[in-house]
């Protein structure tokens, strides 16, 4: 295993999170403090990708995640977890099988590679933060979970969070930031987070108010960030895009005629990009026998309406997670089996005449391990949000601590 090293910028965020910690521990009171909280997980990743023209690929990542927790005093408490992410064997992969043929072609003449290289080992801080809870308030600093909204396969109001596909673990790493709360009767909550940068001018910022309309039956939440967006790039260059990024959402749940009922949305003004509408909206019901089944569409206002679709949006949606084309309609089934074992069937389907089929399995083995098995097939349009020919099985092992 190669040696881990702190990077000087991870040096300081480090260095932050433990004044934060030790800031909490100076002002508690040291006869309250109770023995720490151990817990934690090993998950082994394996990822087997083949096409036509790639053939067999490969991935196999172990995980081991430790979560310690530490009430000092009432009211006053540290949380955090620290991870370990180690790829086992083959490091380089071929992002190719993940792009239309066009796109693949273009790369390749523009001289960009189409291959990149795992890290061997990645040993990083995923969670630390101190919350303190006097009465109906709540404040938590540190470096933390900060996304919401309904939405099942897409979460248009998480604009703090990014997650790189390529990565087997499939990672989505805490944000240092401030997080005030105020919460009162049933559902109402007004939150407040900032989540500062070295560079002040790039912090981001967000407000959230929500509450429950007893009225209708409804909870309702409406949301304004105002953030540093790293999320596009340039159509051209194929460079990264850095741009000040504000966004209004709302987003509710509910019930309508025996239904499950979700919304989720948001507009966005960019500085450099067209200002877009991106939209979620869902429905469920569950069989008397158990069954469960789920409609959600997406309208993704952010990318081009028809194929063939740009490098730049190909390359967006494999690193930072941007949905690709005007949207999709996702239709799910989900069975137990046992008490123990779930079977799932999911299917994406988008306008530009292409499909993602995706079984799943869910398996508790013993009381502390369980199993996932789920694949990916796509069909359809080759130049489609879900280019044809990809087959993939990915199976995950967790044992708990």
């Amino acid at each position: 295993m190669t040696a881990y090293c702190m990077k000087p910028g991870q040096k300081k965020r480090v260095a932050v999170l433990g004044s934060i910690v030790c800031g909490a521990l100076t002002v508690a009171q040291p006869a309250m403090a109770q023995p720490l909280d151990f817990s934690g997980y090993y998950e082994n990743t394996l990822q087997l990708d083949y096409t036509a023209a790639t053939k067999l690929q490969v991935l196999d990542a172990s995980k081991l995640r430790l979560d310690a927790g530490l009430l000092i005093t009432r009211g006053l408490e540290v949380r955090g977890n620290v991870n370990l992410i180690v790829s086992l064997g083959q490091l380089q992969r071929n992002i190719s099988p993940y792009l239309p043929p066009s796109v693949a072609r273009e790369l390749q003449a523009a001289g960009i590679p189409d291959t990149f290289e795992l890290n061997r080992a990645r040993l990083f801080v995923d969670n630390l933060f101190v919350t303190w809870v006097p009465g109906n308030f709540r404040f938590r600093a540190g470096r933390q979970q900060l996304s919401w909204g309904p939405g099942y396969s897409y979460n248009p109001t998480d604009l703090f969070h990014r997650k790189t596909l390529v990565d087997p673990t499939y990672e989505k790493e805490g944000v240092t930031a401030l997080r005030a709360d105020y919460r009162w009767g049933i559902g109402g909550q007004v939150s407040l987070i900032g989540a500062p940068k070295s560079d002040l001018s790039h912090s981001g910022y967000a407000l959230r108010a929500g509450t429950h309309v007893s009225q209708i039956g409804y909870d309702v939440a409406v949301t304004a960030h105002r953030v540093t967006d790293s999320t596009g790039l340039d159509p051209v260059t194929l460079a990264p895009l850095t741009q000040r990024r504000r966004a209004l959402g709302l987003d509710f749940v509910g019930e309508l005629f025996g239904l499950g009922v979700w919304l989720e949305g948001n507009y966005n003004w960019m500085e450099l990009e067209a200002d877009f509408l991106r939209l979620v909206f869902g429905t469920d019901y569950t069989f008397n026998d158990g069954t469960y089944v789920m409609l959600e569409a997406l309208y993704n206002g952010r990318s081009t309406g028809s194929p063939p679709y740009p490098a730049s949006d190909w390359l967006a949606n494999l690193f930072y997670g941007e949905p690709v084309g005007p949207g999709w309609i996702l239709a799910g089934v989900r069975r137990d089996i046992s008490d123990f074992w779930s079977g799932n069937l999911y299917a994406f389907l988008s306008p530009g005449g292409s499909a993602l089929l995706n079984p799943r399995v869910d398996a508790s083995i013993t009381q502390n391990i369980d199993l996932v098995l789920y694949g990916g097939l796509t069909l359809g349009d080759e130049e489609g949000s879900f280019p044809s020919g990809l087959l993939s099985l990915v199976g995950r092992l967790t044992v708990y601590f």
